[in-house]
C-alpha cells in the first residue's frame, strides 16, 4: 500500500514551487545536441524537443505552461555520437536525428520507452463531453474514448505538443494570446516517466501545466438547474420553496430561455447565417419571461443563491440583440481586420463569411457579426460590451456550452472550447472582483486550469450512472478533477419515454454527494421532473442526500485546496495509493473521495425484497466502517452489500476523523462558526488538518487558515484536540461551537470534559451520539476527554 500521507510534503509546494509561471527553462536544465534540445525538467520528466532548422520554442503551449523550475541533478555526457542523460531516476540515450526508435530511448526503474510505443497501459483521462452517453457501451458518432492522461500501468506517458497552439506574449491585459507554430519539421514531446507513483506525476505535472484552480466555496453546493421556459417568478418561487423545505442550496441555472430563442425548439425556423439553429445563442434577456433582469437577479441573490446563465456563443453577435450597437461600435474601433460587409452593413451584393458555404444578406439590412473568439480586438470588444454588461446586473458566472465546429474558423486547428474556456477565465481574472472559475467542457490537456467541467448530455439510465464513478475519477489523471453531470440524467432514449424513476434519481443524488459539482439538470420534458419535492416517496431521501453533502463541505472544501496544492483531485482512482493491487484498477466503480472516504454507487433498482446489491472491494491496509450498515469491513476484501433505499453506501478508514458544518447550514456562502468532528469507530491516532478561507476572494493561496483535529482512543477512553487555528482571512469567527458525533456509539458517555471542565449536551441518534458543546476561542486550544 502507498501510503496516503506521500502526498503531504506536496503541501510545502504551494510555498515555494509556485511563483509566476515561466516558460523558458533555466539554462542549466537544457541539453543541445545538433538538431535536438532536451531540458531536464524532474527527475522523472524530460522534454524532448527535435527541429529541422535547429529552432527550439520557449514559447509556453496550451497543455505546459512553466518550464523554470529547481534544476534536479543530472549529468550530460557524449561519446561516439551518443548523448547519454542521467538523473536519479531515469537514464536518454540518443544517437542523433529525427526522433526514431533506433536513435531515441530513455531507461527508467520499471523499462525501457522508445519512440513509437503503443500506450497500452496508459490510464486514460477524460473526453470533451458525454453527449448520448450510456454507459460504458462503446457508441458510434460519440466522443466517447477517452484521452490519455499522464499515468500508465507501464510508468511512462508520453505527451505529444508538437501540433499544439502557444501562447503569445501580447502588450495588452490578456498578457498570452493565441499563436500558431512555425511552419517545418518540429516534434516537442515531455515523457513522464514515473513508474507507479502516480501522486509524484500529478504533482509534476501541474508544475509544468499550472495549477488547479481552487473554486469559489459555494460552486461545491447544491445546483438547481432544468431546461424549461420558466418566468422570473416561477423560480423565484422556486427559490422561496426550496428556502422554506430547508433544502440546501447555493446556485440557480436559468437555462438558455432567457433570453430570446424564438421558438428554437418549436418552430424549427431553420438556420440563421452561420448555419446554426436560430435563437440558440442569444445576449437579450427575453423580458415576457424577464421583464426586470436587475430586479430578479438580485432577488435570487437575495435568498442565498448564486446564478448563472447558459449560453450557446456560436453564432457571434447577431443584428437583433440589443448590444449590437454597441458592439459593433465598439469592434470597428478597435481594428480593420473584420469579417463583415463595410460597417457590418450589407452592401449590393451577398456576403460570404469564412467557414460558409453561400453567401448572405439583404442590401442595406444589418449583419450579423460571426464568432471569433480567436480575435483579440473582437474578445475585447466582446467582453467589455457584452459579458461585462450582464455581469454587473448580477450574472454571478456562465455556463457556456459550446456545441458546434471543434476548430476556429480563422486559425487553423485551434480548439474552440479550449480558447473559450481561456478567455472567459481570463477575463474574469482580469476584471472579476472574486475568484475566477468557468463553466464549460474539457478542451484537451490544460484545461485543468479551468477548472469547472459539464459533462454533457447523458441519458437516464442506470448503465449511466454506473459509468460515473469511473469517469469521474479518472478525469483526476489530467488534474481535471471538478466534473459536473447532469444527476438524475439529462434525457431520454426514444424507444424509452417514461416518467424519471424515483428510485434512480435517489441513488443519482446519493452518488452525487461524492462527486466535485452536485447538479441536478434535465432536458425540457415533462417526463424529467428535477423538484425533489415531486416524488413524494423518495423526498426524504433525496433530501438526506443533500443535506449529507452540506454536512460534509468542510472536508470537500480541505481536499478542494489540496487539490490547488498539490494536483491531485477530490476524486482519487484507488490505484493512486494502490498501485501494485490487481483490485484497484478492476474495481473502477469505486474511488477515494478526499483521502479518507470510499465511495460508489448503486446503481441497478432494488430487488423484491426492497434492496439493491453493490460489490465492493476494501482497499487492504485498514479497515473501512459502512456509513449506511454501520458496520466495519475487513481491508482487503470483497464484499457484495445489500441496500435499501434510505441507505446511501459511503465508507471511512476505520478511526478516523472528519470535520462536519452545522447540521442547519443552508449555502455555503455563509460563514460559520460552528464546527463539528465525525469520530469513526475504530482505536488509535488519526489527524485531519482542517482548511478555512473567505469562500470567494482571489488572494487565498495567502489569506487563510488551517487547523490541526487530533483524535485518540484507548479502550473506552476517546479524547480530541483542537489545535488554535493558524492563519486568518475576512470574516474568521473568533469562536467556534462545536459538536462532536461519535458513529457506532450506542450509549451516553460516562463523562465529557471540555479543557478539563465537565461540559456537553449529549442526544442519540441511529447508532451514533451527538454531543453539543460550548463556544470555545478558535485562537486556543480546545482539549475534548470522554469516557465512554
Amino acid at each position: 500500500m502507498k501510503r496516503l500521507a506521500s502526498i503531504l510534503p506536496l503541501l510545502l509546494f504551494c510555498l515555494v514551487a509556485f511563483g509566476q509561471n515561466n516558460p523558458v527553462a533555466n539554462p542549466s536544465a537544457v541539453v543541445v545536441c545538433d538538431n535536438a534540445r532536451f531540458t531536464v525538467l524532474t527527475d522523472c520528466l524530460v522534454r524532448m524537443e527535435w527541429a529541422g532548422d535547429g529552432v527550439f520554442e520557449d514559447r509556453a503551449s496550451f497543455a505546459i505552461v512553466n518550464r523554470d523550475l529547481p534544476v534536479p541533478k543530472f549529468t550530460a555526457t557524449r561519446k561516439n555520437g551518443t548523448l547519454t542523460i542521467k538523473t536519479s531516476k531515469l537514464t536518454l540515450t540518443y544517437k542523433g536525428g529525427r526522433f526514431a526508435p533506433d536513435n531515441l530511448s530513455v531507461r527508467f526503474g520499471m523499462g525501457t520507452w522508445a519512440p513509437g510505443m503503443e500506450p497500452s497501459g496508459n490510464l486514460k483521462g477524460t473526453t470533451r463531453t458525454l453527449d448520448g452517453c450510456l454507459g460504458f457501451e462503446k457508441l458510434s458518432n460519440l466522443e466517447r474514448d477517452l484521452e490519455d492522461g499522464i499515468l500508465s500501468r507501464d510508468g511512462w506517458a508520453l505527451v505529444d505538443e508538437s501540433a499544439r497552439h502557444l501562447y503569445q506574449k501580447v502588450d495588452s491585459p490578456w498578457e498570452d494570446w493565441v499563436a500558431e507554430r512555425p511552419a517545418g519539421d518540429r516534434i516537442d514531446w515531455y515523457l513522464f516517466a514515473y513508474g507507479h507513483d502516480y501522486t509524484a506525476a500529478l504533482g509534476d505535472f501541474v508544475k509544468v501545466a499550472g495549477r488547479i484552480p481552487l473554486p469559489p466555496k459555494y460552486t461545491l453546493g447544491y445546483w438547481w438547474s432544468r431546461y424549461w421556459i420558466f418566468t422570473d417568478e416561477e423560480l423565484l418561487n422556486l427559490g422561496r420553496e426550496m428556502r422554506a423545505r430547508r433544502i440546501p442550496m447555493d446556485v440557480m441555472i436559468v437555462d438558455m430561455d432567457w433570453h430570446y430563442t424564438y421558438g428554437a425548439m418549436q418552430k424549427r425556423l431553420g438556420d440563421d447565417a452561420f448555419g446554426q439553429g436560430r435563437g440558440w445563442t442569444g445576449y437579450s434577456w427575453n423580458r415576457e419571461l424577464f421583464p426586470d433582469p436587475e430586479g430578479f437577479l438580485y432577488d435570487l441573490h437575495r435568498l442565498g443563491f448564486r446564478t448563472a446563465l447558459n449560453l450557446h456563443p456560436a453564432s457571434g453577435i447577431r443584428e437583433y440583440e440589443d448590444c449590437y450597437g454597441t458592439f459593433v461600435a465598439d469592434y470597428l474601433s478597435r481594428t480593420g481586420d473584420y469579417d463583415g460587409p463595410a460597417g457590418y452593413v450589407y452592401g449590393d451584393e451577398p456576403y460570404l463569411y469564412a467557414g460558409n458555404k453561400e453567401p448572405v444578406g439583404v442590401k442595406g439590412h444589418r449583419a450579423s457579426v460571426p464568432f471569433r473568439m480567436s480575435q483579440e480586438a473582437w474578445a475585447d470588444a466582446y467582453f467589455n460590451s457584452v459579458i461585462r454588461p450582464l455581469e454587473r446586473q448580477g450574472v454571478d458566472f456562465w455556463w457556456l456550452d459550446w456545441q458546434q465546429w471543434m476548430e476556429s474558423k480563422y486559425v487553423k486547428g485551434l480548439s474552440n472550447t479550449f480558447w473559450l474556456n481561456y478567455t472567459f477565465f481570463r477575463d474574469k481574472e482580469i476584471n472579476g472582483t472574486e475568484r475566477p472559475f468557468i463553466y464549460h467542457r474539457w478542451g484537451g490537456l490544460g484545461s485543468h486550469r479551468y477548472q469547472l467541467g459539464f459533462s454533457g448530455d447523458t441519458h437516464d439510465e442506470w448503465s449511466v450512472l454506473q459509468f460515473l464513478p469511473y469517469f469521474t475519477a479518472t478525469a483526476s489523471n489530467v488534474g481535471y478533477g471538478y466534473w459536473g453531470h447532469d444527476i438524475g440524467g439529462h434525457m431520454q432514449k426514444r424507444d424509452h419515454r417514461r416518467l424519471t424513476e424515483p428510485e434512480m434519481y435517489t441513488r443519482w443524488l446519493q452518488f452525487g454527494v461524492f462527486t466535485p459539482i452536485f447538479k441536478t439538470h434535465s432536458t425540457q420534458s415533462a417526463n424529467l421532473e428535477r423538484k425533489i419535492w415531486a416524488y413524494p416517496d423518495h423526498y426524504q431521501y433525496m433530501f438526506d442526500a443533500i443535506r449529507l453533502r452540506y454536512t460534509l463541505s468542510p472536508y470537500i472544501y480541505t481536499f478542494a485546496r489540496e487539490a490547488f496544492d498539490t494536483g491531485v483531485s477530490i476524486c482519487r482512482p484507488l490505484y493512486y495509493f494502490w498501485p501494485e493491487s490487481k483490485e484497484a484498477y478492476d474495481y473502477n466503480e469505486e474511488y477515494l473521495f478526499g483521502d479518507r472516504i470510499l465511495a460508489t454507487a448503486v446503481c441497478e433498482p432494488a430487488t423484491a425484497d426492497g434492496k439493491a446489491s453493490r460489490k465492493v472491494w476494501f482497499p487492504k491496509g485498514c479497515d473501512w466502517y459502512d456509513m449506511a450498515l454501520h458496520t466495519s469491513h475487513k481491508g482487503g476484501s470483497v464484499k457484495t452489500l445489500r441496500y435499501s433505499i434510505d441507505q446511501n453506501p459511503w465508507y471511512v478508514k476505520a478511526g478516523s476523523i472528519i470535520p462536519l458544518a452545522s447540521e442547519s447550514i443552508m449555502n455555503l456562502q455563509e460563514q460559520s462558526d460552528v464546527l463539528g468532528i465525525l469520530v469513526v469507530p475504530g482505536s488509535g491516532k488519526s489527524q485531519f488538518t482542517l482548511y478555512e478561507d473567505d469562500g470567494v476572494s482571489k488572494d487565498y493561496a495567502t489569506a487563510c487558515s488551517r487547523t490541526l483535529i487530533s483524535k485518540n482512543r484507548s479502550g473506552n477512553k476517546l479524547s480530541v484536540v483542537v489545535a488554535p487555528r493558524q492563519g486568518t482571512y475576512s470574516g474568521a469567527s473568533p469562536d467556534r461551537e462545536l459538536y462532536l458525533v461519535l458513529e457506532g456509539v450506542t450509549s451516553a458517555p460516562k463523562s465529557i470534559l471540555c479543557n478539563g471542565v465537565p461540559a456537553g449536551e449529549v442526544s442519540q441518534g441511529n447508532a451514533l451520539v451527538r454531543i453539543t458543546l460550548p463556544s470555545v476561542s478558535a485562537a486556543a486550544e480546545t482539549r475534548i476527554e470522554i469516557v465512554l
